[in-house]
């Protein structure tokens, strides 16, 4: 099996803290290390001179839930301890959600706190 860096381009997240954000029902989703509601926690506003992620990549919580792993559907900011995965070849929806589900099938490791170093 092939590794993760091997099939994505792997980055840092965003890093924001939610508590300094404007909170807009019509912005940008802000993705936090929760596991619920595909990881979106707010809706916040654009951030000027910082280009949301894009829509298609997938958003590896390292720490809070981790190993969560979403496809995004709209572009995104991210809070701390999160990894954008963004295929190197071409990928359906439906294989970006496979390597989800494998992603998540790791986080057993994680237990007692620990986080993932990613």
């Amino acid at each position: 099996m092939k590794r993760l860096d091997e099939l994505f381009v792997i980055k840092s997240g965003n890093d924001l803290e939610l508590c300094y954000q404007h909170k807009n029902d019509d912005g940008i989703n802000f993705v936090s290390r929760t596991e619920n509601n595909n990881g979106v926690s707010a809706r916040i506003e654009e951030i000027d001179g910082l280009k949301p992620w894009d829509s298609g990549t997938i958003s590896v919580s390292l720490g809070g839930s981790v190993l969560e792993a979403f496809v995004q559907t709209e572009p995104y900011y991210t809070g701390y301890h999160m990894r954008i995965l963004t295929p190197i070849m071409p990928m359906s929806e439906m294989v970006k959600q496979y390597y989800c589900m494998c992603i998540r099938a790791n986080k057993f490791k994680y237990g007692f706190g620990l986080q993932a170093s990613g």
